[in-house]
């Protein structure tokens, strides 16, 4: 028997070896010719080589293979089936995002086994084995947080009810974070109220109970977070529950009852789950809502953040308002507290508080203007910086580029009059500083800045802000007559349901104007044919889904126009009367539903002609048709951002001659660019992060000579770049991480003379290190790959 299990032994060593050194050239093999796993298969690397000693050592290998033989045929197995694992990588599509990250995790796993077979001679490593199990497990649970967010973008619709994120620092609501736990667990509290002062820290209580261990152990997926805000209706509320958690993209209730209704059997059909509705900023006039979503059912808990009279952010805002002053400056505003009734009595003497932040902006005109214009925009909303760099270019005179745009937004956000969330912190003046950034503001802040734009005569405000809800118009307005306001601001937030009935109003001076609305459909305002003067143009949806506008071809009669901004809407071919805009200069369409109102066959053609003259003159129009332009002229640039069902770029965009810089980011439709996109000489940026379906540029880009940065990050599907890219050049700037399809450069790249810059990921650069020699002066600048963020930037 002993000679026999030596023999076993024996030959499974044998086997073992062999399968082993197998797996390290498949390892070697793959990694020098697949860059999209480079990344684990060098950590699978390292895991074999040094395991490799034990192989030359016969002692040591024996120790390892001391345990049931069926145990080690299996692992020898197991090892085949890793090498073909291996070989597979260079099969696996680029674009295949699912796959590429199923099999990432399977070389993950991989590793980890061959760490746990040789724990007994690796025990320094056994750190490191617990590391790749640990990882393994995090990427099980970051996979099943993809392919939900997948689903959820699957079916066309934000998801609106998730949790926010916490702030970085928190401190001091540990106490009543445990205190809170206890309330809401308690069996007899179905609705739990946190109540306080503007400012003390609600929101952000809530939310950390949200993201509690324990509380996503009792609720788990069931947590619904919504901001009521002032406006919100029963539909909805109940709306973006659906949406949420039953992935329906389009449901509608006849009414606030029928919402109520349906709310409830869903609920209840939900069985034993506990659910938590947790609803954030809920204004006393909502409070008749929170009684319709009382329901009898055993586990559903409500949690209501509700404000009341206050202090503390009048201390945090004026505080940092007076940092760094003299003693003389703060007894100064202390004086000016101590000649009225206390700071702390009311809201309304909190908003008169706080005045004194915004005059700490008095040798700051710019900044102080810009945190006036921050009540354009509705509650609770994240602001875009690049939409009030739109504004303040045109009030203020700011840069085109948005330098002094950022600079006044970190101004007011070191006083705490603003939050600002930089997603890029290495912006620069080519790919524009407020790209991707975006503002905060806490209620009474805003409200502030509507108190304080709002204290003249209607007549002479310089700044106009009406809020309607439903249908019900300000008096003033309906009761104009003759007069006239001197606004050169205007900004109109209307509700889901304001029915687009619209008063005259005369306003011939202004020149920024506003309209956020939430309602499924939007009729422009006639009057916008009168205001001569309008420079900016700002449309935006905060509804559930993107508003339908209509009477589009208004905006033709704004000949001064020189930037305009559509944001969540629906566009219809009727768009297509922008084209007689000659002085626009900036158009963006974000989030927009742009189906075929792009597209120059989608005008409608003329009636046929019923004699020769009209012949001849239907044959002329259907020329103009034909060689007509969706886009305005004159245009410097163009943006499409978040465009989700936009498959095309109008091949008319090549005869914009001006337009300096072109955007097109994160439109997963977009399979390809026009091939005369060459033609756009005058082009110095070109953005195209995340069209993960884009498959290829034009050869015709090597004509645009005068090209400065090109952004081709998280184009997945690119596998190769032409030859002419070579012919760039003026390029000095090339972005290009995450385009894990990319296989190699084409030698031309030696012939960018000036690039300086390549921003790109670690298996990226081991493409451009190739010409390295070539091209001394360009910096390679290697960006951490986290390629779970990229997805979920990708599909989120």
């Amino acid at each position: 028997m002993e000679t026999i299990k030596m023999d076993v032994k024996g030959g499974n060593e044998m086997e073992l070896k062999t399968k082993l050194v197998e797996l390290m050239e498949a390892v070697a093999s793959e990694t020098k010719t697949t860059p999209k796993f480079r990344t684990v298969l060098k950590r699978l690397d390292r895991t074999l080589r040094n395991i490799e000693p034990m192989l030359r050592e016969s002692g040591r290998l024996s120790k390892v293979l001391d345990r049931p033989k069926q145990e080690t045929e299996m692992f020898v197995k197991y090892l085949g089936n890793g090498k073909r694992l291996v070989m597979e990588c260079s099969g696996i599509k680029c674009w295949n995002v699912y796959k590429k990250f199923v099999h990432a995790n399977k070389l993950i796993h991989l590793d980890h086994e061959l760490l746990r077979f040789f724990r007994v001679e690796l025990q320094d490593d056994m750190s490191v084995s617990m590391r790749a199990l640990t990882e393994i497990y995090d990427l099980g649970d970051k996979m099943d947080q993809v392919l939900s967010t997948v689903a959820n973008r699957a079916g066309g619709f934000l998801s609106y009810c998730s949790v926010p994120g916490l702030p970085d620092f928190i401190v001091g609501l540990d106490g009543h974070l445990l205190e809170l736990k206890r309330i809401l667990l308690k069996d007899d509290n179905q609705v739990v109220t946190v109540s306080a002062p503007g400012g003390c820290g609600k929101t952000t209580l809530v939310k950390m109970l949200c993201h509690d261990n324990e509380i996503k152990g009792i609720f788990g997926d069931n947590i619904f977070y919504i901001t009521v805000s002032r406006t919100a209706s029963l539909k909805t509320i109940v709306e973006k529950i659906f949406a949420h958690h039953l992935h329906v993209k389009n449901c509608e209730f006849q009414n606030d009852e029928d919402a109520k209704n349906q709310l409830e059997t869903m609920l209840s059909q939900m069985g034993s789950e506990k659910i938590l509705l947790v609803l954030d900023d809920v204004w006393g006039e909502s409070e008749s809502i929170i009684r319709d979503l009382k329901f009898p059912i055993s586990g559903y808990k409500i949690l209501m953040v509700k404000s009341c009279k206050g202090l503390p952010l009048a201390l945090t805002t004026v505080g940092a308002s007076l940092r760094g002053q003299g003693e003389h400056k703060w007894r100064t505003t202390l004086k000016k507290w101590s000649e009225g009734q206390s700071i702390f009595d009311s809201n309304s003497e909190l908003l008169v508080s706080l005045r004194a932040s915004v005059d700490a902006l008095e040798h700051l005109p710019i900044a102080h203007e810009c945190f006036l214009d921050l009540g354009s925009f509705p509650e609770d909303e994240k602001i875009a910086a690049s939409a009030l760099m739109d504004l303040w270019v045109e009030l203020y005179g700011l840069d085109k580029e948005g330098m002094y745009a950022i600079e006044c937004l970190l101004e007011l956000s070191s006083r705490n009059l603003l939050n600002l969330t930089v997603s890029s912190k290495d912006a620069s003046e080519l790919e524009g500083y407020c790209n991707e950034h975006y503002v905060t503001q806490h209620d009474l802040l805003r409200e502030l800045a509507i108190h304080l734009s709002s204290q003249e005569p209607i007549p002479q405000r310089t700044r106009m802000l009406i809020e309607i809800h439903g249908n019900d118009i300000p008096t003033w307005w309906i009761e104009q007559t003759q007069q006239l306001t001197s606004a050169r601001l205007l900004s109109i937030t209307t509700d889901e349901t304001f029915s687009s009935v619209w008063n005259d109003l005369k306003a011939p001076k202004v020149e920024v104007l506003v309209l956020n609305t939430q309602g499924k459909t939007y009729t422009l305002p006639h009057f916008i044919k009168t205001m001569n003067e309008l420079k900016a143009l700002n449309i935006t949806s905060y509804g559930i889904y993107p508003s339908e506008l209509h009477e589009l071809t208004l905006i033709s009669y704004l000949s001064n126009l020189k930037r305009m901004r559509l944001e969540h809407v629906s566009l219809s071919p009727s768009v297509q009367s922008i084209s007689q805009l000659k002085k626009l200069q900036k158009l963006s369409f974000i989030m927009c539903e742009i189906g075929n109102a792009l597209e120059s066959s989608a005008v409608d053609s003329p009636p046929a002609p019923s004699n020769l003259m009209e012949f001849e003159m239907t044959n002329a129009l259907e020329s103009c048709l034909i060689d007509s332009s969706p886009m305005p002229p004159n245009l410097t640039e163009l943006e499409f951002n978040g465009c989700y069902d936009l498959k095309q770029i109008p091949a008319s965009i090549c005869h914009l001659v001006h337009l300096e810089k072109l955007s097109i980011t994160n439109c997963h439709e977009l399979d390809a660019l026009p091939k005369g996109l060459g033609s756009l000489s005058n082009l110095e940026i070109l953005r195209l992060h995340s069209c993960t379906r884009l498959a290829s540029l034009p050869e015709s880009i090597g004509n645009l000579h005068n090209l400065v940065f090109l952004d081709i990050s998280d184009c997945l599907g690119i596998n190769s770049l032409p030859y002419q890219i070579g012919e760039l050049n003026g390029l000095r700037v090339f972005k290009m991480s995450g385009c894990h399809g990319l296989e190699e450069l084409p030698t031309s790249v030696t012939n960018l003379s000036l690039l300086e810059d390549v921003i790109c990921d670690e298996e990226t650069s081991c493409l451009w290190r190739y010409y390295e020699n070539d091209l001394r002066d360009v910096k390679i600048n290697v960006v951490e790959d986290d390629r779970l963020a990229n997805l979920m930037k990708i599909v989120g």
